[in-house]
């Protein structure tokens, strides 16, 4: 089994369940953090922006279900488990439906959790880095606006070459940003799904 690096939060209302997962995780390498209650789970969530939750469906007050229904309406894509026990398949196969990753039931088999874990892990590492790389790439290829009226003017005639089907030529020197203002009539423009390519 892989060192399972990251940071988890269990949520369940049982301490004895808690501390076997706790347990469990730790001797793997992860980082784990726990929560009683279903508010307390929400709490950390928002804290401590964990990689993982496995979330237990069956606790008083705010069960898992609604926990992760609420996590969604935060905004928060949290990879979440749900932990369940036999007579409660129906409700984690809905948790599944609200977004869940997989759930795992109890009695526990410690080796099932562990390859759960590790593939919600690495799922999570290619989303977080897939969003990092798109940010990246749209920030540097974004056109800072600014304020002066050339600037503006240049997008705003940008923009128009964008709708049109003629071809477009950008005249510079070295360094102006003509290939970023390619880009941005490329991405502005109907042809946007298709490959940009620049030629130097």
């Amino acid at each position: 089994m892989k060192t399972l690096s990251g940071t988890i939060l269990i949520a369940d209302d049982d301490p004895d369940i808690r501390d076997i997962l706790s347990e469990t995780l730790n001797s793997l390498g992860s980082r784990v953090m726990t929560a009683a209650s279903g508010q307390e789970c929400l709490d950390k969530v928002d804290r401590e922006a964990p990689e993982l939750v496995l979330l237990d469906i069956e606790m008083p007050v705010k069960n898992g279900l609604e926990v992760l229904k609420e996590l969604r309406q935060r905004g928060r894509d949290t990879t979440a488990i749900m932990i369940t026990a036999y007579g409660t398949i129906e409700r984690a196969v809905q948790a599944m439906k609200e977004g869940a990753f997989d759930f795992i039931t109890k009695p526990f088999d410690l080796d099932h959790i562990a390859m759960v874990v590790e593939k919600a892990l690495e799922r999570e590492r290619l989303r977080r880095g897939l969003e990092r790389f798109t940010e990246e790439a749209g920030e540097r290829y974004r056109l800072i606006g600014g304020e002066s009226p050339q600037m503006r003017e240049a997008i705003e005639m940008a923009k128009k070459a964008a709708t049109s089907r003629s071809t477009v030529l950008l005249l510079g020197e070295s360094g102006t940003g003509k290939e970023v203002f390619a880009r941005a009539i490329h991405n502005w423009s109907e042809r946007k799904h298709e490959s940009f390519i620049a030629i130097n």
